[in-house]
């Protein structure tokens, strides 16, 4: 079954072929035009015959010898009346021409053209297939034609016509005849008063047949015919063409659409990438991303709540363990007041971790929410530090830049200070007393590195990339109670939402060194 793309691209190349059909249909009018041409030939023709033979007192003689010595420059039959209609001379007779062809002497006879051409364009069948609709359309809008009179009515010496009768009375005369000898063609008259001192002493008679113009028309139109149906091929072929690198590539897509979740709703794979060098290959490749960084997040989801699981079911354990115990009837005051502890300790450590989700799960909607300006970074973390340092006792951070210049970033000041914030938190609680922490600000090649360094245990081999997991805590026994671990992923997730990063290492001389990596402005 034809797609809908395809069928709209096959009528959009068919509309295409509108043009030479409308061209087929002018040949109409451009053989009106033709006609009339030849009309204002023949015209002028008789009109320089007229003019010629005007106030001549030898009518029949003086048109004779006219006739005769403009042998070879006719293209039309003259012929010349006297006033009472009495044919005086015939250009066909006097061997100018033999017919309502004309013949001169640098070119073949029309016979011998017409020998050469098809018998008859008007029967073959590409011709009548074509033209058929068009003439039903012609004979359904257009008006009939009156009926033509045979070109046979001049055949006897007296010319009596109606044109004749007009020219004689002192007027331009003309008429429409079928031709004679079976051709499929019309002779036109016109006829033109030969003036004398008394009036009118005669009328020049010219006649030609539109044969010859008919059958160049009959020809044109066959050949445009052919132009019409290679021009439907071409379009057929390239809307196939045009199809097959479409929608058939779009169709791939789209059963891939279909099939990207089972009837649970859940993914059951990746898209997969089309070769195609073009805008819908473009578009394949960036739905496979789409569909790799859905499942990522897929993964991450399942991986949280999974990890948020675990970190729920201690807690959760030891509150409905301390509650049992602290119910049972054969316990003191003393246990009670014990397991009373035990479930406040266990639900503040509960509020922590939903306090910690709550913000990781805002993280990324406030990224999306927040422009990003220009920053002056080193301005910002001066300030930060110096505000962080007034709320402590001893002025525990150290702020210092290795860069004469102001360094810009872009991004917003929230999210930055937040990511900070908690680095210095985590490295102050690490850090032995009267140790500094130290906020150093550097610049190296196109990049803006600030590092927080302490003087603490250091980072434990291998733990390098684990302590930016979710819920990962390296610390002592007494103090995992007040940190859930979702620090230092919230910071990572920061810093990559402005094209960063962020990384971390022992430090010489003991201690650990976090560094954000963000271009710089």
């Amino acid at each position: 079954m034809i797609s809908k793309l395809t069928l709209r691209l096959l009528v959009f190349n068919l509309l295409l072929v509108i043009f030479p059909v409308a061209a087929l249909l002018f040949l109409d009018t451009y053989e009106k035009q033709l006609l009339t041409g030849m009309e204002n030939s023949m015209v002028q023709q008789g009109r320089l015959v007229a003019a010629s033979l005007r106030d001549s007192a030898n009518l029949k003689g003086d048109g004779v010898l006219l006739l005769k010595n403009m042998e070879g420059r006719l293209d039309a039959r003259i012929r010349i009346v006297d006033a009472g209609g009495r044919l005086l001379a015939d250009s066909s007779t006097l061997g100018v021409r033999n017919s309502e062809e004309p013949v001169d002497k640098y070119s073949r006879s029309s016979a011998a053209v017409s020998a050469e051409l098809p018998v008859n364009v008007r029967e073959h069948w590409l011709y009548r297939a074509a033209v058929a609709p068009l003439n039903l359309i012609k004979a359904i809008f257009y008006p009939p034609a009156a009926p033509l009179a045979s070109a046979e009515y001049y055949s006897g010496s007296s010319l009596d016509g109606p044109e004749i009768q007009s020219a004689l009375d002192g007027y331009y005369g003309a008429f429409t005849r079928y031709s004679g000898g079976g051709q499929r063609s019309v002779t036109l008259y016109s006829a033109l008063p030969v003036l004398s001192a008394d009036g009118v002493s005669g009328a020049v008679l010219v006649s030609r047949s539109t044969y010859r113009i008919l059958r160049d028309l009959y020809n044109l139109r066959l050949d445009m015919v052919q132009v019409v149906l290679f021009s439907l091929l071409a379009a057929v072929l390239l809307s196939l063409i045009l199809a097959r690198t479409i929608t058939i590539p779009v169709k791939k897509l789209r059963d891939q659409a279909e099939s990207f979740l089972d009837h649970r709703g859940r993914v059951k794979g990746a898209f997969r990438s089309l070769k195609n060098r073009d805008e819908i290959g473009d578009l394949s490749r960036a739905l496979d991303g789409l569909s790799t960084d859905l499942l990522e997040y897929m993964s991450f989801m399942d991986g949280f709540s999974s990890d948020l699981s675990h970190e729920l079911k201690n807690p959760v354990a030891a509150i409905l363990n301390a509650a049992e115990l602290g119910l049972d009837s054969d316990a003191d005051s003393e246990d009670r007041a014990r397991f009373l502890k035990i479930i406040r300790k266990e639900g503040g450590r509960i509020q922590r971790l939903i306090d910690d989700l709550r913000e990781i799960s805002q993280v990324d909607m406030k990224l999306a929410e927040d422009d990003s300006e220009l920053l002056d970074l080193t301005a910002l973390v001066s300030g930060y530090t110096e505000q962080k340092n007034a709320g402590l006792q001893g002025a525990p951070f150290r702020f210092e830049s290795l860069s004469r210049d102001h360094l810009r970033v872009r991004g917003s000041a929230d999210r930055l200070i937040q990511c900070l914030s908690n680095l210095m938190d985590n490295a102050l609680s690490f850090s032995p007393r009267r140790e500094d922490v130290l906020i150093r600000l550097e610049a190296s090649g196109g990049m803006v590195h600030l590092s927080v360094l302490d003087r603490g245990p250091g980072i434990p081999e291998g733990n390098g990339e684990k302590i930016f997991d979710r819920f990962f805590t390296d610390r002592p026994a007494g103090l995992k109670d007040h940190h859930s671990g979702l620090g230092l992923s919230i910071s990572r997730t920061i810093v990559q939402a402005y094209r960063g990063e962020l990384v971390c290492r022992s430090r010489d001389g003991g201690g650990a060194c976090f560094t954000v990596i963000l271009p710089r402005i």
